[in-house]
Protein backbone atom coordinates (compact mmCIF):
# COMPACT_ATOMS: atom_id res chain seq x y z
CA UNK A 1 0.00 0.00 0.00
CA UNK A 2 1.28 3.51 -0.82
CA UNK A 3 0.70 4.86 2.69
CA UNK A 4 2.96 2.17 4.14
CA UNK A 5 5.71 3.12 1.68
CA UNK A 6 5.41 6.83 2.47
CA UNK A 7 5.41 6.28 6.22
CA UNK A 8 8.33 3.86 5.86
CA UNK A 9 10.36 6.45 3.96
CA UNK A 10 9.58 9.11 6.54
CA UNK A 11 10.70 6.78 9.32
CA UNK A 12 13.89 5.86 7.42
CA UNK A 13 14.67 9.57 7.09
CA UNK A 14 14.26 10.01 10.83
CA UNK A 15 11.07 12.05 10.52
CA UNK A 16 8.07 11.66 12.79
CA UNK A 17 4.41 11.96 11.90
CA UNK A 18 1.87 13.33 14.35
CA UNK A 19 -1.35 11.34 13.76
CA UNK A 20 -3.58 14.21 14.92
CA UNK A 21 -2.21 16.32 12.05
CA UNK A 22 -2.63 13.62 9.39
CA UNK A 23 -5.59 13.04 7.13
CA UNK A 24 -5.97 9.95 4.99
CA UNK A 25 -8.35 9.05 2.14
CA UNK A 26 -9.40 12.66 1.45
CA UNK A 27 -11.31 13.38 -1.76
CA UNK A 28 -9.90 16.92 -1.89
CA UNK A 29 -6.88 18.59 -0.32
CA UNK A 30 -5.51 22.11 -0.28
CA UNK A 31 -2.01 22.25 -1.75
CA UNK A 32 -0.01 25.39 -2.53
CA UNK A 33 -3.07 27.57 -3.13
CA UNK A 34 -4.94 24.92 -5.12
CA UNK A 35 -7.81 22.59 -4.29
CA UNK A 36 -6.70 19.23 -5.68
CA UNK A 37 -8.74 16.05 -5.98
CA UNK A 38 -10.74 13.70 -8.20
CA UNK A 39 -8.44 14.26 -11.17
CA UNK A 40 -8.83 18.03 -11.14
CA UNK A 41 -7.46 21.17 -9.55
CA UNK A 42 -8.70 24.71 -9.09
CA UNK A 43 -7.62 27.83 -7.19
CA UNK A 44 -8.44 27.57 -3.48
CA UNK A 45 -11.48 29.43 -2.18
CA UNK A 46 -9.26 31.53 0.09
CA UNK A 47 -7.20 32.77 -2.88
CA UNK A 48 -10.33 33.38 -4.96
CA UNK A 49 -11.69 35.57 -2.16
CA UNK A 50 -8.39 37.51 -1.99
CA UNK A 51 -8.55 38.14 -5.74
CA UNK A 52 -12.24 39.08 -5.61
CA UNK A 53 -11.62 41.57 -2.77
CA UNK A 54 -8.49 43.09 -4.36
CA UNK A 55 -9.14 46.84 -4.80
CA UNK A 56 -8.23 48.60 -8.05
CA UNK A 57 -4.50 49.39 -7.82
CA UNK A 58 -3.36 53.00 -7.64
CA UNK A 59 0.42 52.51 -7.49
CA UNK A 60 2.88 50.41 -9.43
CA UNK A 61 3.56 48.35 -6.31
CA UNK A 62 -0.14 47.48 -6.06
CA UNK A 63 -0.28 46.60 -9.78
CA UNK A 64 2.73 44.29 -9.27
CA UNK A 65 1.01 42.69 -6.28
CA UNK A 66 -2.16 42.04 -8.28
CA UNK A 67 -0.22 40.65 -11.24
CA UNK A 68 1.69 38.43 -8.82
CA UNK A 69 -1.40 36.81 -7.37
CA UNK A 70 -3.25 36.38 -10.68
CA UNK A 71 -0.04 35.42 -12.48
CA UNK A 72 0.35 32.47 -10.12
CA UNK A 73 -2.90 31.16 -11.61
CA UNK A 74 -2.14 32.20 -15.22
CA UNK A 75 -2.45 28.60 -16.46
CA UNK A 76 -6.20 28.83 -15.69
CA UNK A 77 -6.59 31.89 -17.93
CA UNK A 78 -6.38 31.44 -21.71
CA UNK A 79 -4.43 34.31 -23.31
CA UNK A 80 -3.29 35.56 -19.90
CA UNK A 81 -0.38 37.61 -21.26
CA UNK A 82 -2.59 39.33 -23.83
CA UNK A 83 -5.21 40.22 -21.22
CA UNK A 84 -2.59 41.40 -18.69
CA UNK A 85 -0.66 43.52 -21.22
CA UNK A 86 -2.27 46.87 -20.27
CA UNK A 87 -1.34 46.23 -16.63
CA UNK A 88 2.25 45.29 -17.42
CA UNK A 89 2.47 48.39 -19.63
CA UNK A 90 1.29 50.48 -16.65
CA UNK A 91 4.42 49.36 -14.77
CA UNK A 92 6.79 51.09 -17.16
CA UNK A 93 8.95 53.77 -15.58
CA UNK A 94 11.66 53.82 -12.94
CA UNK A 95 9.87 54.96 -9.78
CA UNK A 96 8.24 52.00 -8.03
CA UNK A 97 5.87 53.78 -5.68
CA UNK A 98 4.62 56.46 -8.05
CA UNK A 99 1.04 56.48 -9.22
CA UNK A 100 0.44 54.37 -12.25
CA UNK A 101 -1.19 55.47 -15.47
CA UNK A 102 -4.57 53.79 -14.94
CA UNK A 103 -6.82 54.06 -17.95
CA UNK A 104 -9.87 52.29 -19.35
CA UNK A 105 -7.71 49.50 -20.82
CA UNK A 106 -6.20 48.82 -17.38
CA UNK A 107 -9.62 48.79 -15.74
CA UNK A 108 -10.93 46.35 -18.34
CA UNK A 109 -7.90 44.05 -17.94
CA UNK A 110 -8.19 44.19 -14.13
CA UNK A 111 -11.89 43.28 -14.25
CA UNK A 112 -11.38 40.53 -16.84
CA UNK A 113 -8.55 38.85 -14.92
CA UNK A 114 -10.56 38.96 -11.70
CA UNK A 115 -13.65 37.62 -13.47
CA UNK A 116 -11.83 34.69 -15.04
CA UNK A 117 -10.51 33.54 -11.66
CA UNK A 118 -13.59 34.32 -9.57
CA UNK A 119 -15.59 32.07 -11.92
CA UNK A 120 -13.66 29.18 -10.26
CA UNK A 121 -11.88 27.63 -13.26
CA UNK A 122 -11.00 23.93 -13.10
CA UNK A 123 -8.17 22.07 -14.79
CA UNK A 124 -8.61 18.34 -15.30
CA UNK A 125 -5.91 15.71 -15.44
CA UNK A 126 -5.24 14.50 -18.99
CA UNK A 127 -6.97 11.36 -20.23
CA UNK A 128 -4.19 9.51 -22.03
CA UNK A 129 -6.69 7.17 -23.69
CA UNK A 130 -7.91 10.09 -25.84
CA UNK A 131 -6.22 12.07 -28.59
CA UNK A 132 -4.60 15.38 -27.70
CA UNK A 133 -5.09 18.54 -29.73
CA UNK A 134 -2.21 21.01 -29.67
CA UNK A 135 -3.24 24.61 -30.23
CA UNK A 136 -0.67 27.34 -30.76
CA UNK A 137 -0.77 30.94 -31.80
CA UNK A 138 1.68 33.38 -33.26
CA UNK A 139 1.95 36.62 -31.33
CA UNK A 140 4.59 39.21 -30.66
CA UNK A 141 3.58 39.43 -26.99
CA UNK A 142 3.61 36.91 -24.18
CA UNK A 143 6.34 34.77 -25.66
Amino acid sequence: MHIDRVLGRLKAAGLKVKPSKCRFAQEEVLFLGHTVGSGSRSPSDMKIKAIKDFPPPTTKTQVRSFLGIVGYYAHYIPNYSKIALPLTDALKGKIKRESTTWDERCEKAFAELKGKLVSKPILFAPDFSKDFILQTDERDIGV
